[in-house]
């Protein structure tokens, strides 16, 4: 392979990463918003969880709990590649980890800091998310405020539950702050400091959001 090949598959896989990445990210958010709606009310998280499963289109009006399990099956595809992609990029030997760390101790950089943070986060969703997607796509049909809470407080799902928030929350807006500079969306020193403040404060706002989300479960677990 020469240098000029090489160096557009290069362009390729970052290309791919970043798009992946964003995708994942704007998903996130908006399962989180929507899985909020139990903030309003039983009622409403209801409503939710039937339209995404096309109720609307069904005769008996019941929808299809397939769609559901369609959609985790792609956010799993999706995950994946994003991960096929990233990885080649982590220092994932001894040897490399040493030679992070040891220019980390001399390169005192606040962005590598966050791709450092990014990489760690990224090990511990790669462990967790397949999990939900798993809980979610094998059981469609118990998406609901009981059936939810259920599998968050009855079923001890907050266990993992909640160092998923975290970490995703984390790397989703690092990820962001990263592709925004990577394409040229930000370069002056002023926007990149409003950036990261941004990525500060929306981190801080969906976790707050998913952590007010998962107590809201708490009074309809029927156990």
């Amino acid at each position: 392979m020469t240098n000029k090949t090489a160096s557009r598959w290069s362009g390729y896989l970052d290309l791919g990463q970043s798009l992946s990445g964003v995708i994942l990210a704007l998903f996130l958010w908006t399962h989180l918003l929507l899985v909020s709606s139990i903030l309003i009310g039983p009622e409403a998280m209801d409503w939710v969880a039937r339209t995404m499963e096309l109720s609307f289109l069904s005769a008996d009006g019941h929808g299809y709990p397939w769609v559901v399990s369609l959609i985790a099956i792609g956010i799993a595809l999706l995950a994946l590649l994003h991960v096929v992609v990233a990885i080649q990029k982590i220092p994932l030997n001894l040897k490399q980890q040493k030679a992070l760390a040891s220019q980390m101790q001399i390169v005192n950089h606040g962005d590598t800091r966050l791709w450092r943070w990014q990489a760690i986060t990224g090990v511990v969703i790669l462990l967790l998310l397949p999990i939900h997607l798993w809980l979610i796509g094998s059981a469609p049909e118990t998406i609901g405020p009981v059936g939810s809470a259920r599998r968050i407080w009855g079923e001890y799902g907050y266990l993992f539950y909640l160092p998923l928030l975290l970490t995703v929350e984390l790397h989703a807006a690092v990820g962001l702050y990263r592709a925004a500079l990577k394409w040229g969306l930000v370069s002056e020193s002023a926007g990149r400091s409003r950036l990261k403040t941004l990525k500060t404060v929306f981190s801080l706002v969906f976790v707050i959001i998913g952590l007010a989300a998962l107590l809201a479960f708490i009074p309809h677990n029927p156990a």
